[in-house]
């Protein structure tokens, strides 16, 4: 692919430096630049590593001075900079058509434009929307529902009658729908702990542009629905459990673990290696920053940090109590050490 500079800033809906402006065949960060590629800066730090870089044309902010090269000016070049890679390396799309060496049963819906790869199983009542693309080794179940431009990367699992709307990204490994982790205890015939298992009776429902990263798992609802809002953007390695709610907007890294029936609202941005305890509420736009334990709800827009290490249980409750305490103690500590002083002024 090759566009001029002025293309590339009437695809973004801005004004090039120079018309035509160099030619350009990639988009790249700065510090992986070539000669022909555009790339971005979006703070002063990084100007220098412009100028010594190889790059033939920068997405900058108006008030960056970039010494006269060709440049697009842009109030959010990072969001620029991600919008061009689109052009030059969004996924290729296969032909539409069924590999024949797919398993299709007879009453599955598969629209004409849509593209199923080699192996790929496709259950009773399945619908597969146009120019969805499912790929080798994909298993969709029974009564499963994908949208239009919608892709399932190779060796995705979805069980029965999940829901998953357009241009819906999902990796390769991760499985939608499985069971959650639901058992009741009890005791056997001798006395011995047991776990029944709950057989789940619900769904999961993706709503359109959300991304899932590889290797996550989604799981069903015991009752109801598991639902993922639109444009959720979920990193590999995440877990997220029976009758969760997930609101629009959210960003969620690797590791985290949400667990059954807690709810997250909309625009939440979650660092790695959070855990969120069951029947949890998070609000609208909070941010929980890497490794936060989540035990107690989050009212919205709050900003969440801090860990512990682990504890014997009724100690870290202890503990607990008195980390919420620590300002109080320490302002009565400031007031008696004054006293002390007044105190020691009195008796000189």
């Amino acid at each position: 692919m090759r566009f001029t500079l002025e293309q590339l800033a009437h695809v973004l809906g801005r004004e090039p430096s120079e018309a035509p402006g160099p030619m350009i065949t990639g988009v790249r960060p700065v510090e992986f630049a070539q000669s022909t590629d555009i790339t971005y800066v979006s703070d002063v730090r990084y100007l220098d590593a412009l100028f010594k870089g190889s790059a033939c044309a920068v997405v900058a902010p108006s008030e960056f001075d970039v010494r006269g090269m060709p440049c697009i000016r842009s109030d959010n070049p990072e969001a620029d900079f991600a919008r061009l890679t689109a052009l030059f390396w969004a996924y290729e799309s296969p032909p539409p058509g069924i590999s024949p060496k797919s398993e299709i049963h007879p009453e599955a819906h598969i629209a004409k434009g849509a593209s199923i790869g080699a192996f790929a199983v496709i259950g009773r009542g399945a619908t597969v929307g146009d120019r969805a693309v499912i790929g080798p080794h994909v298993v969709i179940g029974e009564d499963v529902e994908v949208g239009e431009d919608s892709r399932l990367f190779p060796h995705v699992t979805v069980y029965d009658r999940v829901k998953i709307g357009k241009r819906v990204i999902i990796h390769s490994g991760t499985v939608i729908g499985s069971d959650g982790f639901g058992y009741a205890r009890d005791v056997d015939s001798h006395g011995a702990p047991v776990a029944i298992k709950k057989y789940h009776s619900g769904s999961v429902e993706i709503d359109d542009d959300v991304e899932i990263g590889a290797l996550c798992a989604i799981d069903r609802a015991l009752a109801g629905v598991t639902r993922i809002g639109r444009g959720v953007k979920v990193d590999n390695l995440v877990q997220i459990a029976h009758n969760v709610q997930i609101g629009s907007g959210s960003v969620i890294a690797s590791q985290v673990g949400i667990a059954g029936s807690s709810s997250m609202g909309k625009y939440c941005l979650v660092g790695g290696q959070v855990g969120v305890k069951d029947h949890v509420s998070v609000g609208n736009g909070v941010v929980l920053a890497t490794r936060v334990g989540i035990y107690r709800n989050v009212p919205d827009g709050s900003v969440m940090a801090g860990s512990v290490p682990a504890m014997p249980h009724k100690i870290f409750l202890r503990a607990q109590s008195l980390f919420k305490r620590l300002p109080e103690i320490f302002e009565r500590v400031r007031k008696l050490e004054r006293l002390a002083e007044v105190n020691r002024k009195e008796e000189v």
